[in-house]
């Protein structure tokens, strides 16, 4: 009996995940870090001569020079410097004076595809922004504790990133109260208390901040905390919006679209998730490419389709690519272009998109769009497995049996066999009568034990 056969029926993903929760959020800025391991820490001297020019932006900005600082970081900006520094500090400059939220949106968006190219870039800078910190620059501090909580600088550390924000929001910076609230909302670094999370962003929406705004809507209409009310935060919203915030339109759009606290609207939903995606949010761009192709309050458009989820792309939507590689990979739309395909999945895998995660393996596997690498889809494909995804464990099951890139090995391929059959897949029970005629009894009560365990895990991690 020739497993290999059984290939043909765990082929790509091509359904696009969900988007972002309804009412979720989320951050002005990614949270997390990305491993830099792979990156070179030799500069040209190009690179050191953009270094120089951050240090001396950053000295001009922590010293009260903002229109100095403000200078240099747009020159680099206008330039399109790989340095992500430039890009988050002329943010955080373009949101002290409540103004240009448009823009900061696009500025976050591009921080973040640098970012986890180049986390180099501060560390080569965190020497100053801690003096100043120390110092007591609310914007400094407000850095380091990014840096710091998010890993920018090689490792995590939530206690002393809340401690930093504290420090600044105690001083009534508008930023760091919002950011703090973020830590209280989620329980990150701290027990979770929406209450104090709500008191921390009214406080920062009381300076006009259009970000703290949005939290604390959001706060509202999730159920989390009764005061302010449903219809007093879709007014906190619009208040938002009119500061100029891409992201008051979106939550304006999908409370428009689901009808939470108003009556369900279609019409009025694409209005503000065009305006959103106008503004420079990357997940109502996705939405509103959806929105086209499959013709969702609107007439079928494959070049508009195409057009917004190029854009949300560009802006590093983790959707919006693995949407793309679908539309490459079958043709849909555009030239079939396997090549382009892997190359937009294999982004969007690393920027978090676990559904890419398994296209990844999948390519690498079959070396269907790029070389084949055996042990590399391996790895892609135990990350997917562990996230509870069949197919994948299916696909480990059969290179341990068939000794794919891997030793052969039928206890660890019953083992993916039985994992997959526990999380409902009939196409297991071939791999399992296989595998188990080569076992032992004691060999297969170890691989089930197993993976009942891994089960159990998987499942309680899973939301």
């Amino acid at each position: 009996m020739n497993l290999r056969k059984f290939g043909a029926v765990i082929g790509l993903s091509i359904v696009l995940p969900l988007l972002t929760p309804l009412l979720s959020h989320g951050s002005e800025i990614p949270r997390g870090a990305v491993s830099s391991d792979k990156f070179a820490t030799l500069q040209t001297v190009e690179e050191n001569e953009i270094t120089k020019d951050v240090r001396m932006g950053l000295k001009a900005w922590f010293n009260g020079d903002t229109p100095k600082a403000e200078e240099i970081f747009s020159r680099l900006v206008e330039n399109n410097c790989e340095n992500p520094v430039p890009y988050q500090a002329l943010a955080i400059i373009f949101s002290d004076r409540h103004a240009n939220y448009d823009r900061v949106t696009e500025l976050y968006s591009r921080h973040k595809v640098l970012s986890a190219k180049n986390m180099q870039s501060y560390r080569d800078v965190i020497d100053l922004i801690r003096e100043y910190a120390g110092k007591g620059s609310p914007q400094a501090q407000l850095l380091l504790a990014r840096v710091t909580g998010w890993g920018m600088n090689g490792s995590i550390n939530t206690y002393r990133s809340m401690l930093l924000l504290r420090r600044a929001a105690d001083g009534g910076y508008d930023q760091a109260q919002r950011e703090l609230g973020l830590l209280y909302e989620d329980g990150t670094g701290v027990a979770k208390n929406p209450g104090r999370a709500a008191e921390l962003y009214s406080a920062a929406a009381a300076q006009g901040d259009a970000f703290a705004m949005k939290y604390l809507a959001v706060l509202s209409l999730n159920g989390s905390i009764k005061r302010p009310d449903k219809h007093d935060a879709i007014i906190l919203l619009e208040q938002a919006n009119k500061a100029g915030l891409p992201e008051a339109r979106l939550i304006l759009a999908q409370i428009y679209n689901n009808g939470i606290g108003v009556k369900r609207n279609s019409a009025k939903a694409f209005t503000w998730f065009q305006k959103a995606a106008e503004g420079g949010s990357a997940e109502a761009m996705t939405t509103l490419a959806r929105f086209y192709e499959n013709g969702t309050g609107v007439k079928k458009s494959s070049s508009s389709a195409l057009h917004w989820y190029k854009e949300a792309a560009k802006r590093g939507s983790h959707d919006a690519l693995f949407r793309l590689g679908v539309l490459y990979y079958t043709g849909t739309h555009v030239k079939t272009d396997h090549a382009e395909a892997f190359r937009l999945f294999k982004q969007s895998a690393e920027f978090g998109n676990i559904a890419a995660w398994f296209n990844v393996a999948f390519l690498l596997k079959t070396g269907d769009g790029t070389a084949q690498d055996l042990p590399e889809a391996k790895k892609w494909f135990e990350r997917s497995a562990l996230t509870g995804n069949s197919r994948a464990q299916l696909n480990l099951g059969l290179m341990f049996a068939n000794a794919e890139g891997v030793k052969e090995d039928f206890e660890e391929a019953y083992f993916w066999f039985e994992l997959a059959r526990l999380f409902g897949n009939p196409d297991s029970d071939k791999g399992l009568q296989f595998t188990g005629q080569k076992l032992d009894n004691a060999a297969r009560d170890r691989a089930q034990r197993r993976a009942q365990t891994t089960f159990k895990q998987i499942r309680k991690l899973r939301p």
